[in-house]
């Protein structure tokens, strides 16, 4: 089982992240998990990361995941800021914490910092790296450049299909397209767009030069194999989002790289006027893809900024805000415990 506990300093508030037997690889999941992270980073104060797995694993005599969640809190004290889409409409309300998460990712976004394209997610520069370098020991047999198609559902897989192939052909050296579904990705929609492209490649004679390759999420579900998705956005040298996802939009950005779109579900123009988002079918066919490379982008840190500020704002109103309110309050509280 995985460490559930990341104690970053042991004087700062506890912060908790509660999936319960919610999809970890979901982006909500992920955007909770980031932005808790960076807060105990930024409190100097403990993270956990719970899931009813590890729940299960930590109390195997415990039948239900509530009961087992209680078990954990009388062991480990209860929360400060909790984050949880997960039965918090009874639990949390008789375990009250002093920040309660519990809004979507691009509620979180479009809340605390009017934005509307983009959401927080668990990604570093860290975190990439490590994987970027699983990625290429998994996948050895990569022409470049590598096109990543980061894959929810597509309506007109044969103008997609027509248009990624013409992009490619103008690599006389080779290049991988590389499909990446997520959960959401319908099994035989992926399966289409793999097939029409692989056909067409064979069609326009490019034979070993376009490698076409996939992940298919739904394939792997409960195995331990290693899933390229992040990776993948570190390895990349260009990225095409297919269908709508914020996700999948947000993330290359965090990596420095731009987004091409393909029947998203919304405009994003503030990112088009940024040059961060491009129209994939407005671009050229028979043309190579840009090359353009960004200042990384990452919502995560201001929107923890944003939840430190409104858990300092309640801390206020019944103890000193920070760090060293918090610790007056641990003081304060161990003093009229033991009659000092």
């Amino acid at each position: 089982m995985a460490d559930t506990t990341t104690p970053v300093q042991d004087k700062g508030p506890m912060v908790m992240v509660y999936i319960g037997d919610d999809d970890p690889s979901r982006g909500d999941s992920h955007g909770f998990k980031g932005i808790g992270m960076r807060m105990a980073q930024k409190l100097h104060g403990e993270f956990h990361y719970l899931e009813n797995k590890h729940l299960a694993d930590l109390y195997p005599n415990v039948k239900r995941p509530h009961d087992a969640f209680l078990k954990y809190l009388k062991d480990h004290g209860k929360p400060d800021i909790m984050f949880s889409r997960y039965g918090y409409g009874g639990m949390m309300t008789s375990i009250p914490v002093r920040l309660l998460v519990s809004s979507v990712n691009e509620g979180l976004s479009d809340d605390l910092l009017s934005e509307s394209s983009l959401v927080s997610h668990h990604l570093t520069p860290e975190l990439l790296a490590e994987q970027g370098k699983q990625f290429r020991d998994n996948y050895k047999e990569i022409n470049t450049p590598l096109v990543a198609v980061m894959m929810v559902n597509i309506k007109d897989i044969e103008s997609f299909a027509q248009k990624m192939i013409s992009k490619c052909a103008a690599y006389e050296d080779g290049a991988t397209v590389f499909i990446c579904t997520s959960r959401r990705t319908d099994q035989d929609n992926y399966t289409k767009l793999k097939t029409r492209l692989e056909q067409l490649a064979a069609e326009k004679g490019l034979g070993d030069r376009l490698k076409i390759s996939g992940y298919n999420f739904h394939e792997h579900v409960g195995e331990k194999s290693f899933n390229p998705y992040v990776g993948l956005i570190e390895a990349a040298d260009h990225v095409v989002v297919a269908g709508e996802s914020m996700s999948m939009v947000s993330e290359p950005l965090a990596a420095g790289k731009p987004v091409y779109l393909y029947e998203p579900g919304h405009g994003y123009s503030s990112l088009k006027k940024k040059g961060l988002a491009i129209n994939f079918n407005k671009t050229a066919a028979n043309t190579r893809f840009d090359e353009a490379r960004i200042k990384p982008v990452n919502i995560t840190e201001d929107i923890a900024d944003r939840l430190i500020d409104k858990f300092n704002n309640v801390s206020r109103k019944t103890k000193p805000a920070g760090l060293m309110g918090w610790v007056q309050s641990k003081a304060n509280a161990f003093k009229k415990t033991f009659g000092i």
